[in-house]
């Protein structure tokens, strides 16, 4: 049976790779967190005209969990950050829940692709985005947008990335003649 020998045993010299050591893990395990909702939030929106329709949200094609040091986004946090944007920015009179008939439009989103980029430091999201009216369904927009950003660690920079792809995507929505 083997016997655990705490740093301080090892002398100074053990100290030095065991810090190197416990720093790599926690960037590693910090990597592997997934991007929070809040942090998707743009804190400003460029929105040319509110629309007085309401709107509901559909959100697929993002991850739960990730392999470590990946960049992944839950379907629920894009789709709670996206709600809480268009909240926040009026660029719809206010965003339905769950499935209802009461939405004039629905907007969908599906995350194509997000990638790490240069050493974990960039994040590139591609994310396609369609705005029907309710009911038949015929599309008022349809885009593929993609967004990226730099940041001291990937959950920063992806959910830099994401908070950029709303931001573009709601400024496009508000320019529309609905």
């Amino acid at each position: 049976m083997s016997r655990l020998i705490p740093f301080k045993a090892l002398g100074p010299r053990a100290t030095a790779p065991a810090f190197v050591l416990s720093i790599v893990i926690s960037l590693l395990l910090g990597c592997a967190m997934p991007a929070s909702h809040v942090g998707m939030i743009p804190a400003t929106f460029d929105i040319a005209k509110k629309h007085p329709q309401p709107v509901r949200v559909s959100v697929t094609g993002g991850q739960e969990t990730e392999a470590v040091g990946r960049p992944h986004i839950p379907n629920s946090a894009f789709a709670q950050a996206l709600v809480e944007s268009i909240t926040r920015s009026q660029t719809f009179s206010r965003v339905v829940e769950g499935q209802s008939k009461e939405e004039d439009y629905l907007l969908s989103v599906t995350l194509f692709s997000l990638d790490k980029l240069v050493f974990g430091r960039m994040v590139k999201l591609e994310a396609g985005w369609t705005l029907r009216r309710a009911g038949p369904g015929a599309i008022a927009w349809q885009e593929s947008i993609t967004s990226e950003n730099s940041e001291s660690n990937v959950q920063l920079a992806t959910e830099g990335a994401a908070r950029n792809n709303i931001a573009q995507a709601l400024a496009k929505i508000s320019r529309l003649n609905l």
